[in-house]
């Protein structure tokens, strides 16, 4: 069992395991031959960007991708001898150049509107495939773009796509379809032109294939900070990042019909315990996380019954002096994962992690333990 730091009533902590992250990284390195681009978009998944980028970095890891160009800046910053790929399109072109990041090419008017422009920065040209927020939208566009990125001299290093279907298992076989369109694609376009960064793969893809061939590297994401893509996904090298955590502040005895909670959100129709946990969703937990499901107190699960902004409400078992004031409850955990509530709908991964509020918790990082 984890165990976490604690003290009666202290604030609601989240904690991040740097070794981790360290331990997801090194294995995904492992899995690409050296390939391994990590995906660091929105603070590094609400990680924390300079944390989770050093960390990775530590690693082993020289490739890093994100859509935000403030956050690829800041990714130059503490590194300049890594990739960085912008995976959003860019027309501030003047810093791209100044801080050496790829950039994504969208489209063939993109680049019409754009090329004059263009000269001296890395791009890679994305297929939009099914999931359709940019990119190329036909083989013959396609085609036609490295066309005139070749006559108009323009660095045109990778070619890259998203599978939108990887972690689903559908009956229509969704993602074995987009794959073949993809590698169909691929193969036109590499007759007439020689990409160093082939690179489609996303977590669920990369758990599903391993590194597909003709591919360089897989993007990789949500897999580095300890969630699998996918239910029936290996978990043998998943190391679980994250500890969400408040305290028991009080311990309240209800009467039958007696209530707690906003508008009597909770009304006991027997006798009833029940705790008060220093934590609510004005510190960032879903309310779907808490009604309906559970927290881990001193190795055993409890129902959640009631929530506000800043407490939770657990219901104890009557007879049971077990719980104490100050004893420490857990929403998520290694014992408690996020990923389970993933997979009973309570939302994804990266939706449970990023409504956090770095502002009202405890914020504390466990240190890697063996680095390089």
């Amino acid at each position: 069992m984890q165990k976490i730091y604690n003290k009666p009533e202290s604030n609601p902590r989240l904690t991040i395991d740097l070794d981790a992250l360290h331990k997801n990284a090194r294995h995904l390195i492992g899995m690409t031959g050296g390939g391994l681009i990590a995906v660091v978009k929105n603070d590094a998944y609400h990680f924390g960007l300079e944390r989770a980028v050093e960390t990775f970095y530590q690693a082993g890891v020289r490739f890093f991708a994100t859509t935000s160009l403030r956050d690829s800046i800041r990714i130059r910053e503490l590194y300049d001898d890594v990739d960085i790929f912008m995976l959003n399109p860019c027309r501030d072109f003047d810093s791209l150049r100044d801080y050496s990041i790829t950039a994504t090419l969208v489209s063939l008017d993109f680049l019409r509107e754009n090329k004059g422009s263009m000269h001296d920065i890395s791009y890679h040209l994305e297929w939009a495939g099914q999931m359709r927020r940019s990119g190329c939208r036909s083989k013959k566009e396609v085609l036609e773009t490295i066309r005139l990125a070749k006559e108009s001299n323009i660095k045109l290093d990778g070619i890259w796509t998203h599978f939108s279907w990887a972690d689903e298992f559908d009956q229509e076989n969704s993602y074995e379809k987009e794959k073949s369109d993809w590698l169909d694609i691929l193969e036109s376009a590499q007759k007439i032109h020689k990409f160093k960064v082939v690179q489609a793969q996303n977590s669920a893809s990369l758990q599903r294939d391993g590194l597909l061939d003709n591919h360089s590297h897989a993007r990789v994401g949500i897999s580095l900070y300890g969630c699998p893509p996918y239910k029936r996904a290996d978990l043998t090298n998943n190391h679980h990042a994250l500890t969400l955590s408040g305290s028991i502040i009080s311990i309240k005895d209800l009467e039958i019909g007696e209530s707690i909670g906003y508008c009597s959100s909770f009304k006991a129709d027997k006798k009833s315990r029940v705790g008060v946990i220093n934590i609510g969703y004005g510190d960032g937990l879903l309310r779907k996380r808490v009604m309906g499901h559970d927290v881990l107190i001193n190795g055993r699960r409890y129902p959640l019954v009631s929530m506000m902004m800043s407490h939770t409400i657990v219901l104890l078992n009557e007879d049971d002096n077990s719980v104490k004031v100050g004893d420490q409850a857990i929403f998520y955990g290694q014992d408690i994962p996020v990923y389970e509530y993933t997979f009973k709908g309570v939302g994804a991964n990266s939706e449970q992690i990023s409504p956090l509020n770095f502002q009202t918790l405890d914020l504390i990082y466990l240190p890697v333990k063996n680095r390089l």
